[in-house]
Order: C-alpha cells, then sequence, then structure tokens
C-alpha cells in the first residue's frame, strides 16, 4: 500500500512586500511564478513512468486574504482559493496562523497598510494572513477525524466520510502560546492534522498526517550558544507536545472515532512533515527518532533544476537566497511513524523517496529558500 507526501515552505510572505497593482488580484505574479514552478519545473522533477505526483501535498508559510467589506471583489483572494491557482487537480485548504486582525501588531503589518511603505497597501477592511495549507489529489479519501457515535465498530464503512468538503477532515492544534510581538520569535505556530484512508485490494488502513511549523529565533545558529539553546528547548517542547498530546492522544482515544484494527497491518500509519527549523543532530530530531518515527528522505543531497548550480549535491534543505557562498542546511523533513506499531518487520519502504528539490523560479522575486521534499 503506497502513499507519497510533498511537503514545501513556499516562502511566501515576501508577497506582501510585492503586490500587484489594482483591479487585478493583488496575489497574481505570485500565483502565476508558483504555478510556473509547479507545473513545469516541479512537474518535470517528478514526471517518470513509475511516479504520480504526490497524493497529498503539506505546505507552510502559505497567504491569503480575506475581505470583510459588503461587496466581494477578485482582487482578494482567499488562501484556499490561490492554492487551487497553483495547485490544479487538488482539493486545496488554508488554515491561517498569523493575520493582520487577530494579530494586529503593527511591527508585522505598519509596512503592507495604508501609509506604509509598500507600493500597493492592503485597505484595512482586509484580514492579511499567513499560514499552512493542505492540498489532497482527487480520488484519495479524506475521513473524518471524529464521527457522531461514542463506538464505532458497528458502523458502516463510509460513515467517518465529510458531508461537505473535508473540513471535518482536519484540525488546526495551536502548539505556541503567548502574546503575539510582531516578530518572528513569537510568531503563532499550529500542527495542522489530517486523517485519510487507504485502500488496496480490499484492504483498508488510515493515515494520520500533522503538518508542522516548528518555532525559529532570530539570531539563531550565529554562535550564540545561549540563544541557541533557548531555541532548541522552545522546539522540543513543541515535539513533546505534538508527541504526546497529539500521535498518543489521538492512538489511544477509543470514543467517537474509527480506531485501528487489531490486526498489524491494520494499525493507523502516522506521517509528521513540514519545516522543523532544526538540524538532523538536534534534540528535537533525536525524540522523533527515538519515538519510532522514521525519516523517509535519508539521501540530503540537494537536487538543482539547473544541475550547473552551485547548490546542487549541497547537503540541505534550506539556503541562503542573498548569499550562494552561505551553506545550506536542513531543517525540512517527512516522518513516518510509527515503526514498531504500524509496519510490518521488514519495516518501511521509502525507495520512491526522492532528495530534496530546488525548482527553478522564472520570477526570482517569489523563489522559495526551502526545497520541495517528496517521499
Amino acid at each position: 500500500m503506497d502513499i507519497s507526501i510533498m511537503s514545501w515552505n513556499m516562502a511566501g510572505a515576501k508577497l506582501f512586500e510585492q503586490l500587484d497593482a489594482a483591479p487585478g488580484p493583488a496575489a497574481g505574479r505570485y500565483t502565476a511564478a508558483f504555478r510556473k514552478a509547479w507545473e513545469e519545473s516541479i512537474g518535470d522533477w517528478l514526471s517518470s513512468p513509475d511516479q504520480d505526483q504526490p497524493d497529498i501535498i503539506l505546505l507552510q508559510e502559505c497567504i491569503g486574504f480575506e475581505d470583510s467589506s459588503d461587496t466581494s471583489s477578485v482582487r482578494w483572494q482567499t488562501g484556499s482559493v490561490i492554492l487551487s491557482d497553483i495547485f490544479s487537480g487538488y482539493e486545496c485548504f488554508f488554515f491561517a496562523a498569523v493575520t493582520s486582525h487577530n494579530n494586529p501588531h503593527p511591527g508585522k503589518w505598519n509596512r503592507f497598510v495604508e501609509g506604509g511603505s509598500v507600493t500597493n497597501c492592503v485597505p484595512a477592511h482586509i484580514d492579511i494572513q499567513q499560514g499552512y495549507g493542505i492540498c489532497i489529489r482527487k480520488g484519495i479519501s479524506s475521513r473524518k477525524l471524529w464521527v457522531p457515535w461514542i463506538n464505532a465498530k458497528n458502523m458502516s464503512a463510509d460513515a467517518d466520510i465529510a458531508e461537505e468538503g473535508c473540513h471535518s477532515c482536519f484540525e488546526p492544534i495551536s502548539i505556541t502560546t503567548g502574546l503575539y510581538l510582531g516578530q518572528r520569535d513569537t510568531e503563532p505556530r499550529l500542527v495542522i492534522m489530517g486523517r485519510a484512508k487507504l485502500e488496496h485490494e480490499g484492504k483498508n488502513r488510515y493515515l494520520n498526517y500533522l503538518n508542522i511549523h516548528l518555532n525559529t529565533l532570530s539570531g539563531e545558529r550565529e554562535g550564540n550558544i545561549r540563544l541557541n539553546r533557548h531555541a532548541g528547548a522552545s522546539r522540543l517542547k513543541q515535539i513533546e507536545l505534538i508527541l504526546d498530546n497529539i500521535v498518543s492522544a489521538y492512538q489511544q482515544t477509543t470514543r467517537y472515532r474509527v480506531t485501528a484494527g487489531e490486526d498489524q497491518s491494520e494499525r493507523d500509519i502516522w506521517v509528521i512533515g513540514g519545516d522543523f527549523n532544526t538540524t538532523p543532530d538536534s534534540a528535537e530530531i533525536n525524540l522523533i527518532r527515538q519515538s519510532g518515527f522514521i525519516d523517509a528522505i535519508m539521501d540530503k543531497r540537494i537536487e538543482d533544476a539547473n544541475p550547473e548550480s552551485v547548490f546542487h549535491n549541497r547537503i540541505g534543505s534550506k539556503w541562503s537566497l542573498m548569499d550562494e557562498n552561505t551553506p545550506a542546511i536542513n531543517v525540512d523533513y517527512i516522518f513516518c511513524g510509527i515503526e514498531q506499531y504500524t509496519f510490518a518487520t521488514d519495516g518501511l519502504d521509502t525507495t520512491g523517496s526522492r532528495r530534496p528539490f530546488r525548482p527553478y523560479f522564472e520570477d526570482p522575486a517569489f523563489a522559495s529558500d526551502h526545497a520541495v521534499l517528496f517521499a
């Protein structure tokens, strides 16, 4: 039973600095740049006789707008509409984490609104949003996290299908608390949990997946030991919350959900993917491995769309867009687990996984500084 997962930090917040002029869509050039990168650069990379497009795409640093005025306009598109325009053939969902209306610190938003420093500003009735995206390939059976019955053992096989759309198949979970102070150090972080049913040759198995973007502090990994330790400790708390209060909590729940079968081959599969903002030798990653999760992408050498690029064959998933001489680092992962409970004795087959990919952007103004991961 195969499932393919893609994860990508789109680094989309830079759009707010480069909004298109009215009356067209404010995110017009941004959407076009990512659509072209997806259809051509990433499409060429994924195309092979034995490989299809990913079943599920986990995205971080997506963007969107919500218009609270009485008049609708094509100019201010929601995050789900923008993602749908980029990833054709997918059902796309957007989850806002930090927004100008809910987290209104001027340090984050002043330069984008009327009177700010950008050329094409955002009016007050528009909520500027930054968050997470999940794209489900059409044909994948997304399922509810929760069903209306206390005991789900005797219900029909399709009782956990969502009635309208798939919104009941997800739950956004906060993994940070505290006041937002307008900078990266205090940015709200979420885990987006989703659930899908995999069906193959009469056998069924559930996939529970988590889209994450862990905390990072300004100035870490620049030689300040105390700051590095503080940043690592904050992420370690987030990993502990994910393992204890999400993964373990859901495993142990027997009410209002479809539980896994008794046979080992029927147990739920778990995937944790996204931008972890930490390197492979960190305590955070070690804790994930110690909990039984397997890194699905073992080869960490960048595969560049341009094989002549200085980044080609470098180790890493994130690089500097300003300085090609700055070493790339590994901060993005797709983990599968938990092996001792969900996989057979021969383990997990990851031979279909790919190296981190650096796509080509025709418009470099919108290029991401993170690799595309495919497992």
